[in-house]
């Protein structure tokens, strides 16, 4: 097995259909699959093998799908990093993985000459750019024009690593990932069908490759289907309307702060979304008010997903062969086992809450050179999300935190995503978060963070009454503070943890 052959067998079965649309040009199926070809071939002659790991530090771009199937074609490991990494992140994820090489921007030589020399297992580094001539560095241009264009995979074990992909690292360093070809294929199979997902589909991919979402639900699920994605090299709202209204774009996925800045655009015929067929969002809980605005102003499906780096990435979604319930996550793959356990890791009956665990094709073999936090990962086969959720007698799943972005206030448990969605009901509120703030008497009080739409106001008091009016007492907000942005990961994932951290530092 070797999932990179999904793109061998669409480049036999339809050449010359478009795999890949970016701004400044295209691939065919073919194209596509010659180009990881070279890099295969470019890699192997500098004596990259099975199991060495090779990171890709690239922006969206033809050259970062060629390269991340390059380098599974010949059975090493990819290491996808986000553009936006600094020097330090950098240098902590080259050193724990001990990647052998890394292919990455020209712009990026400066970070990658000042980690090299704590990097002694870091062989080779090939770089993008229209330079040809590097003293501490290759050409991946000058090494792939030289590479052949033939390259068929390697056959692998199903349970040889395909990537390892850095979590967020919310508590202490990133822990490596390592999925599997197996994990991968099956994962994104039966995400695939799900979906409903067919060879007409034309997708947007927003978010950066480098992450799971774009890699699962664009990447694997469109050119398993053989359907054609457009790629942004980063998201600009009214530039992403555009491009679904002229290419008839009818299938993307994002997370809810992206829909939101799309909803937000003038209504004008240049940002007509209404080609959309089928949206995902996922990358956090969706509020229920966000996902009925996005079907009432498009027209289109909202299709909600649950899952994690360390889940392949999905758990579970909705799926066309069930009915959907607006409120759930929706219901777990097929071959994927979901229970719901307390502290004590005794499973709950249905509409009880605690913490998600999976177990099936989609857990992660493990982290890389972590044991321990492998073991305190995966116990007995169950992945432990550390999310808080819910089965109920049908057997949906529903999540409502992570753990340890519950609040407890006056020995109140509150979810922070049940306010936030009561804030989203609220007309004038574009954007909103709301986290734990530490408090002598009460332990925890939450607090908001708002974002308004273009030309609202409102002051605290007035958020804060929407929020009592519709909410249990003890569930009411204590603080209100209006940001113009609201902190953002690489996805556009809202980050609570950096809003705690103002708040401690205050």
């Amino acid at each position: 097995m070797n999932i990179s052959t999904m793109i061998e067998c669409q480049a036999a079965r339809m050449p010359d259909k478009a795999a890949v649309l970016l701004v400044d040009g295209r691939l065919t199926y073919d194209e596509l699959n010659r180009a990881a070809n070279r890099v295969a071939g470019a890699l192997s002659a500098l004596g990259i093998a099975k199991g060495d790991r090779v990171a890709i530090w690239l922006p969206n771009g033809a050259e970062f799908l060629a390269s991340f199937f390059g380098i599974l074609k010949i059975g090493a490991i990819a290491l996808p990093m986000n553009i936006l990494f600094k020097e330090r992140e950098i240098r902590y994820i080259l050193s724990d993985s001990g990647s052998q090489a890394v292919i990455a921007m020209e712009e990026g030589l400066g970070t990658l000459r000042a980690v090299r020399p704590s990097l002694p297992a870091l062989e080779e580094v090939l770089l993008v750019g229209k330079q040809s001539g590097f003293v501490e560095a290759r050409s991946y241009c000058g090494m792939t024009a030289k590479a052949s264009d033939r390259f068929f995979a390697a056959d692998l074990h199903p349970d040889d690593t395909a990537a390892i992909l850095y979590t967020s690292g919310t508590t202490g360093n990133p822990k490596g990932a390592m999925l599997t070809h197996a994990n991968l294929f099956l994962n994104s199979e039966y995400y695939a069908a799900g979906l409903g997902a067919r060879e007409d589909w034309v997708g947007l991919c927003v978010l950066p490759l480098s992450h799971l979402l774009s890699l699962a639900a664009g990447v694997l699920v469109l050119f398993g289907r053989g359907g054609t994605m457009h790629v942004m090299k980063q998201f600009v709202a009214d530039e992403a309307a555009q491009l679904i209204s002229r290419h008839k774009i009818n299938y993307t996925f994002a997370v809810p702060t992206v829909y939101a800045r799309l909803l937000a655009l003038p209504k004008e015929p240049r940002f007509d979304l209404t080609s959309l067929d089928v949206c995902i969002v996922t990358g956090s809980v969706t509020p229920d008010e966000l996902r009925k605005a996005i079907e009432k102003e498009i027209g289109c499906r909202t299709i909600q997903a649950y899952g994690q780096v360390e889940s392949s990435p999905v758990i579970s979604v909705d799926r066309v062969d069930r009915k959907r319930k607006f409120g759930s996550v929706g219901y777990p793959l097929p071959h994927v086992e979901v229970k719901i356990v307390d502290d004590d890791d005794r499973t709950l009956s249905p509409n009880n809450h605690g913490e998600i665990c999976a177990k099936g094709h989609c857990v992660m073999a493990g982290y890389w050179n972590n044991p321990e936090g492998t073991r305190a990962a995966i116990r007995d086969g169950w992945l432990h999300t550390g999310d808080i959720g819910m089965l109920d007698v049908e057997g949906y799943l529903y999540i409502f935190d992570r753990k340890k972005d519950m609040i407890i206030c006056g020995g109140y448990n509150i979810y922070p995503v049940e306010l936030e969605d009561v804030l989203y009901e609220n007309p004038k509120v574009l954007e909103a978060a709301v986290v734990g703030v530490p408090d002598k008497a009460m332990g925890e009080i939450p607090k908001a963070f708002i974002v308004l739409k273009p030309g609202e106001k409102a002051d605290g008091e007035e958020i804060m009454d929407f929020v009592q009016d519709r909410l249990a007492k003890y569930k009411k907000l204590r603080m209100v503070e209006f940001l113009d942005v609201l902190p953002k990961g690489p996805t556009g994932k809202i980050l609570r943890r950096s809003l705690r951290e103002a708040v401690v530092q205050k």
